[in-house]
């Protein structure tokens, strides 16, 4: 869908790797400009594959590995060039590092009127905040999430995917895709400023209506929802089961016939007015039982639900397999490796090989005797 649109990332981490990994797996040519030391996540080594370490292994296929030291001269004229024959630029440094590195928007955009440039940051190009560092466990904090996720009375928890990283990373994909349409209509580029801030307030979504229209400031509910009753993790015999609606479904499936009449579940409202009560009858009766045997019987009254897994068995989960939704491939080095495959699913992305995540440096002849022609 992307075939024939050149992306230049400058990243680190988790942000702009993992948006500009979506941009490749559309069918961008992606080439991500490292120094010589490389992205910092190859450096974490706590576990690695033929030592380049989960994290980068996590965010990188599907990309060209060119090495370019942009505190040099003829680093940045190499670059440059490149801008030249360049439809994107993507980052997601501090502000002000890019200017330094004379591969700001205003600079390229004298270079090459049509370029699209992409900034991921953790508060933006503007504003009190523009200068401060910031990682996803700040955010998280920062934003609200943190203080309506775990169970009430408890320490505030952090949501364990880095989930505002990843909402930054596909917002600039996507703000990147709408820039290339609106370029067909203008021939001009323009500046894309996403924040993780930004993204993590828009994540909040209901929150910011419920508390704008209530009054009350949520809080968290374990796994529940403040509007809706049933919607929790229940405990069972042996493990854990998620159910979710699937009322009154839920009680003819449990053999409590009786709650359907009970004038504390009549109705939504009154579910949620009583939610105490009605879990604890809820989970009194799937004790009875064990999680596997519970999801059985509640997927024949069509009452959503699904086991608590853990890693392992989500990832053995014959639904996601189906899916391709884990990606075998060679590593340039040697040896399989495992990641994540991409829940955009197309007619032509099915039949399509992903490329694995480079190795340092391994385009750099492709692309300076290539494109350039050096």
């Amino acid at each position: 869908m992307l075939s024939g649109i050149r992306v230049l990332v400058l990243e680190n981490l988790i942000a702009g790797p993992y948006g500009s990994m979506i941009l490749g797996d559309l069918g961008a040519e992606v080439i991500k400009i490292e120094p010589p030391e490389g992205d910092l996540s190859r450096g974490w080594t706590e576990f690695t594959h033929r030592g380049e370490s989960y994290y980068y292994l996590a965010f990188n296929r599907n990309k060209k590995s060119l090495v370019l030291d942009l505190g040099t001269k003829s680093a940045r004229e190499a670059f440059h060039d490149l801008v030249k024959i360049s439809d994107v630029v993507w980052d997601n440094f501090r502000p002000g590092v890019m200017e330094r590195l004379s591969a700001d928007y205003e600079t390229l955009k004298r270079i090459n009127p049509k370029i699209i440039c992409c900034s991921v940051t953790g508060y933006g190009s503007s504003g009190p905040y523009r200068d401060r560092s910031s990682y996803d466990l700040i955010v998280q904090a920062m934003s609200g999430i943190m203080s309506i996720t775990g169970e009430p009375g408890r320490p505030p928890v952090r949501c364990g995917p880095p989930i505002t990283d990843l909402a930054a990373g596909m917002f600039g994909a996507h703000g990147i895709m709408a820039a290339l349409y609106a370029r067909e209509q203008t021939g001009k580029g323009q500046r894309i400023d996403v924040s993780l801030l930004d993204s993590a307030i828009s994540l909040l979504s209901y929150y910011v209506s419920y508390y704008s229209c209530s009054g009350l400031v949520p809080g968290p509910l374990r796994a529940g929802h403040f509007s809706v009753v049933p919607y929790q993790v229940y405990d069972t015999k042996e493990g854990h089961i998620a159910i979710g609606f699937g009322w009154p479904g839920l009680a003819k499936a449990l053999g409590l016939d009786e709650m359907i009449d009970d004038p504390r579940f009549k109705d939504r409202q009154s579910r949620i007015e009583h939610r105490e009560a009605f879990d604890a009858l809820v989970e009194q009766a799937l004790g009875k039982a064990k999680a596997e045997d519970w999801l059985a019987i509640l997927n024949q009254n069509d009452v959503p639900c699904g086991l608590v897994n853990n890693i392992a068995e989500a990832l053995a989960d014959p639904q996601v397999l189906h899916r391709n939704m884990i990606l075998s491939m060679e590593h340039p080095l040697g040896g399989e490796i495992k990641i994540a495959g991409s829940p955009i699913k197309t007619p032509k992305s099915q039949q399509e090989e992903y490329a694995p995540p480079p190795v340092l440096g391994q385009h750099n002849e492709e692309i300076l005797n290539g494109p350039l022609g050096y």
